[in-house]
């Protein structure tokens, strides 16, 4: 295939492709920086492009653009950022060349609007998206009951957060009844799909014995993995295990790893963990 040819299927799309296709993975390009700029502005023009097709995955990208916000990274940034505290010419120059800039700005109300649009064609995703901005109250009214009618027909598709989301609503009574044992029916769907904070909230159950006894040991064996890759909530509870001698063998050398890697990633909680076991081990005979 020759190059025109390359740049034309990339401009037009392939036969036969679904609209928008062309131009979500344009946008995907720019919000990468692959082959292209990282320019956030630029994505979010290209997705909306999509957008208007129709194109689900492009509204939920957008949607969830607009939650976070996104700064570019391309060369002309700091070229940019000079031009904004320099003169007016080179002020208007920047305006005149980059008249949107390259960031994308949060804006609550769009990521609501998008996720909306996105979720209403059935995608499972922007389902939980939507689900959870309802449970926020992020771009609307707080909404419980429509946060869990999100989640679940997210969760109902097989989307790991809407099960999360679920557990969460059904463990705190949130716009459903109040029902652990069917929040640990959730957590426990969502942790099969490998939702980290769904296996945690699980283990905290099994430490309260949520619909029975405490399970101290099942709790632990839940912990270890979302530990192993990083999550400072696993890592706080799974230290003070260790440190408690609660469903594993006491071993001050591993709530000491675990406590002081959840720590480092400025877990309060964990803090104070690491120096109330200095202290003990301080006064220790």
């Amino acid at each position: 295939m020759t190059g025109l040819k390359r740049r034309l299927r990339a401009v037009l799309g392939r036969a036969g492709e679904p609209a928008g296709d062309a131009d979500y993975r344009r946008a995907g390009g720019y919000l990468q920086g692959a082959g292209r700029p990282h320019d956030p502005a630029m994505a979010a023009h290209w997705l909306q492009r999509a957008a208007a097709h129709g194109h689900a995955a492009a509204q939920h990208r957008l949607s969830m653009l607009y939650l976070s916000g996104a700064k570019g990274t391309a060369p002309s940034a700091g070229w940019l950022a000079e031009a904004a505290s320099g003169t007016g010419a080179a002020l208007a120059n920047a305006r005149l060349l980059y008249p949107q800039g390259i960031d994308v700005d949060r804006d609550a109300g769009r990521a609501f609007s998008w996720a909306g649009k996105a979720a209403g064609r059935g995608l499972a995703c922007a389902a939980a998206n939507l689900g959870m901005l309802y449970a926020r109250g992020i771009g609307c009214e707080q909404d419980f009951a429509a946060a869990a009618a999100w989640y679940r027909r997210a969760a109902d598709a097989g989307d790991a957060a809407g099960a999360l989301g679920l557990g969460l609503l059904h463990e705190n009574g949130l716009g459903v009844a109040k029902d652990r044992a069917a929040a640990a029916g959730w957590y426990e769907r969502a942790a099969a799909q490998g939702n980290d904070m769904a296996a945690t909230a699980l283990a905290l159950l099994q430490l309260d014995g949520a619909g029975g006894q405490a399970n101290p040991a099942e709790a632990a064996r839940l912990l270890a993995g979302p530990a192993a890759r990083g999550n400072a909530f696993a890592q706080h509870r799974l230290g003070l295990l260790y440190a408690e001698g609660l469903g594993v063998p006491r071993d001050v050398a591993r709530a000491r790893l675990w406590l002081g890697r959840a720590a480092r990633q400025g877990h309060a909680g964990a803090a104070a963990g690491v120096a109330r076991l200095e202290a003990g081990l301080a006064t220790d005979p």
